[in-house]
């Protein structure tokens, strides 16, 4: 019998800090997405978990903590790594499946959502698809 619970409602920071996190250690193993996060281990992992975890505060509780600029931070990765619309497919699936395994509600649909919205907006920007 698993002691892990069941998905809750997504209504905190402290949320969207699990969320991230468990996020970003599957794309740090998926065989598409890990050489794209490999630089996250030469930048700082601690550090940038706290910076997307004031995006996503932003984008679901409205919060202003976020200062950054993730446009020109993938077209940077782009121009690394060549990224193609199967990475970012593979992150708005990897995202979609981190949210339903651990959260229900409103927010969880809505930061879906809004996944699916920023991967539309950064494929366009980065790889003009």
């Amino acid at each position: 019998m698993s002691s892990r619970p069941g998905p809750a409602e997504l209504s905190s920071r402290a949320d969207i800090d699990r969320l991230v996190e468990f996020f970003y250690e599957r794309a740090m193993a998926d065989p598409l997405l890990a050489p794209v996060f490999e630089v996250l281990a030469i930048v700082g992992l601690d550090e940038h978990l706290v910076v997307v975890g004031d995006f996503w505060e932003q984008i679901l509780f409205r919060t202003t903590r976020y200062e950054g600029a993730f446009t020109p931070v993938h077209r940077a990765l782009h121009g690394k790594y060549g990224l193609t619309p199967e990475h970012f497919e593979r992150w708005r699936e990897l995202w979609h499946d981190s949210v339903d395994e651990l959260f229900i509600g409103v927010d969880a649909h809505r930061a879906k959502s809004k996944a699916d919205a920023m991967v539309t907006a950064l494929r366009r920007a980065t790889i003009g698809v």
